[in-house]
């Protein structure tokens, strides 16, 4: 038995035995992983799969048992006898009662020295495709962001502290008018003089236009696109930002919400329900709770909704940890094109706020040159307070 069959049938006996949703993308994610973190130790070997196929605690304690039974214990699944001259070197020297005990149906008595050769047997089956244990601490994480689609639960929108939420996108729209309406207003020290007005004022000096009245072009409020990243390292993270995304679109039909895993997908006509607030919002699919491909969902929107939503008068908010493990070179490219197309984008990451953050991940040293600001998004006060900071720039 190779490694693929190994991970193969392990990964049917998940969802015949124990009710599993796994399928040929976690098998796929799960040779990966077993290639980065290798497979001479068991143990780093089931927290590396355990992150791949495990979305909930209680797939958690599942997992452990049937890892120990099918990789540990030579009983827990039918295989094909496996044992060799590399268990038993030398057959002819087995003690005279062991082909009495096999046709007895019992197990010879062993001494230390089979014990440790029967542990070792245990996870051969792995060992056999030869790969080389080159894991690092780092690398264990690595399995965590699959590019498979994971089976966390949607999410819910916690109506606690939306009150505060509804407050700081109030401020933030009526204090961050970047956009220039087509309509003019009268202004002193306006760009234009306002011709009728100036016309209807010389009346009253003989015709002579003596005082010239200007206008200018009104302002209004920014429109705003927010991409969250819904991936498996951030989806305990996402409550916060999910409601400041709902208080936005609730606040102005100028703003537009996305969220992306493996996949991209907008939530906007969702989150302007009125009472969604304490509801769970409907299945995501590949668009929560799987991998983390920033670099590649960020070109998907440039190129599907850009058109549409990026212009001068746009800010993007881009929710996410930085841990893209897809092409660096396409999130540099998709925040270029951001960048180029926006009034700005202001990057929320959930840990900016610890007092030993340092934005050391690959898609944030690819991020940072293009940033108009790099804020926390822990809790509806680090919204609030980013709503002050961005209006008091303006």
């Amino acid at each position: 038995m190779h490694l693929t069959g190994s991970i193969a049938d392990f990964t049917t006996e998940l969802r015949a035995q124990y009710g599993f949703g796994s399928g040929h993308a976690a098998t796929r994610d799960a040779l990966r992983a077993a290639d980065i973190v290798g497979i001479t130790d068991p143990t780093r070997l089931r927290s590396a799969l355990r992150a791949i196929y495990c979305a909930t605690p209680e797939e958690v304690a599942q997992f452990d048992r049937a890892f120990d039974a099918f990789f540990r214990n030579p009983h827990g699944v039918v295989q094909a006898d496996l044992r060799s001259r590399n268990t038993r070197p030398d057959k002819r020297a087995a003690p005279p009662d062991a082909e009495a005990a096999q046709q007895s149906g019992t197990r010879p008595a062993q001494d230390d020295t089979e014990d440790e050769a029967e542990d070792e047997h245990a996870p051969r089956r792995l060992r056999e495709a030869g790969l080389n244990d080159a894991a690092m601490a780092w690398q264990t994480l690595r399995a965590r962001y699959s590019r498979g689609a994971g089976r966390t639960p949607a999410p819910r929108i916690d109506p606690r502290g939306i009150d505060i939420m509804l407050a700081a996108a109030t401020r933030l729209i009526a204090s961050l008018r970047i956009a220039r309406s087509r309509r003019r207003r009268v202004q002193r020290g306006g760009d234009r003089i306002d011709l009728r007005r100036t016309l209807r004022a010389s009346v009253e000096t003989a015709g002579e236009p003596i005082v010239l009245h200007r206008s200018t072009r009104v302002r209004r409020s920014a429109r705003f696109v927010v991409l969250i990243d819904g991936s498996r390292s951030m989806a305990e993270h996402a409550a916060p930002m999910l409601q400041f995304a709902y208080a936005l679109c609730r606040r102005s039909r100028r703003a537009n919400a996305f969220v992306f895993s493996t996949g991209l997908r907008e939530i906007t006509a969702t989150l302007r329900e009125k009472n969604l607030p304490g509801r769970t919002l409907p299945d995501l699919g590949n668009a929560w709770g799987g991998g983390t491909r920033i670099g590649e969902n960020l070109q998907a929107f440039v190129r599907e909704h850009g058109p549409r939503l990026l212009s001068p008068e746009t800010l993007v908010f881009v929710f996410s940890d930085g841990l893209d493990v897809g092409d660096l070179d396409r999130l540099d490219r998709a925040l270029r094109e951001l960048r180029r197309r926006s009034a700005g984008i202001v990057w929320l990451n959930p840990h900016a706020g610890s007092p030993n953050f340092a934005p050391t991940a690959g898609g944030m040293r690819v991020a940072l040159p293009y940033l108009t600001a790099l804020r926390p998004a822990r809790d509806e006060q680090d919204f609030a307070e980013l709503a002050r900071t961005l209006a008091g720039t303006g």
